[in-house]
């Protein structure tokens, strides 16, 4: 029987997605030529993380500033936007990208 982390590499290059190494697949990495941050055997795409760039903004104005619990979650919810639209930026791409391919040539 084949492995949950080989199923995960074939079904993703016969979709398109050559390159992918299983144990790249199995680690967490971002593959900043794509766009694609993968995680536990799941590849979330630039779509997908604007999406939930989306949603938090709108979980964000939610909250009211004048609650402590909300004023928190407010900056939880900035935390994760700020955070996926850096990695989203040139200069992050680029050192993320650097950094694959050292991991690639071990």
């Amino acid at each position: 029987m084949e492995s949950k982390d080989n199923i995960i590499s074939l079904l993703a290059l016969s979709m398109g997605m050559d390159g992918l190494k299983e144990s790249k697949y199995s680690d967490s990495f971002y593959d900043a030529k794509t766009g694609t941050l993968y995680y536990d055997g799941m590849a979330i795409s630039k779509i997908t993380a604007d999406k939930a760039v989306k949603y938090f903004e709108m979980m964000e104005s939610r909250c009211n500033k004048e609650d402590h619990a909300d004023r928190e979650m407010k900056m939880i919810y900035r935390c994760a936007i700020e955070a996926i639209k850096m990695m989203q930026t040139e200069k992050v791409k680029i050192l993320l990208q650097e950094e694959l391919e050292e991991r690639e040539n071990l």
